[in-house]
């Protein structure tokens, strides 16, 4: 279980399957969040059984559940994936399924939980995410948050009846201990 100042992050259980497949099924989350597999409650259940941890050190991915700290609902969902211990990198993928808790710091602070994860629990050098041209909000706020443009790969995915952009944001670990926003963040506990 990992905390931030406004959310819990654990891993996902059987009874979460219903709530992810409703934010899965929601056409707006899937802007955000690419990171499942299918919509089936089947497959969902079979990828929270299958849910991996950092103790397995061939894991590649370890998803979570995000929820509020004060009243532990699920709000959103969140995951670390790509995970290469050899190179000391690895993409995290977040997005808020309650419509209601958009735009109310918990993407921050899912943000800095991961990136916290990252950095000084597996102690990699590098963090990444990808976000289409079509997430205006996403792309503002990994930017604005300090992340890097790293690449752009033209009209890569074909998203509601046209090709879009995918765009890749790097974030190395001395940068993110450089960003005025953490400590101040963190305080705030």
């Amino acid at each position: 279980m990992w905390k931030g100042r406004k959310i819990v992050m654990r891993q996902p259980q059987i009874k979460d399957a219903a709530i992810l497949q409703k934010w899965y099924m929601d056409k707006e989350f899937r802007q955000m969040y690419d990171a499942y597999s299918s919509i089936s409650l089947y497959n969902i259940l079979q990828e929270i059984r299958e849910s991996g941890t950092f103790d397995d050190p061939n894991v590649t991915r370890v998803n979570f559940i995000v929820t509020q700290k004060r009243d532990d609902l699920p709000i959103g969902v969140a995951s670390i994936r790509n995970i290469n211990r050899q190179n000391g990198n690895a993409e995290i993928v977040f997005g808020i399924g309650e419509k209601d808790k958009r735009l109310a710091g918990y993407g921050v602070d899912m943000m800095i939980v991961l990136l916290d994860i990252i950095f000084y629990h597996l102690d990699f050098e590098k963090c990444y995410l990808l976000v289409h041209d079509n997430n205006e909000l996403g792309l503002n706020s990994a930017v604005n948050f300090g992340f890097k443009a790293e690449g752009r790969l033209r009209k890569h995915s074909f998203i509601e009846g046209k090709y879009v952009d995918l765009w890749i944001l790097g974030l190395l670990k001395e940068e993110y201990e450089e960003l005025p926003i953490v400590p101040k963040w963190k305080a705030r506990k």
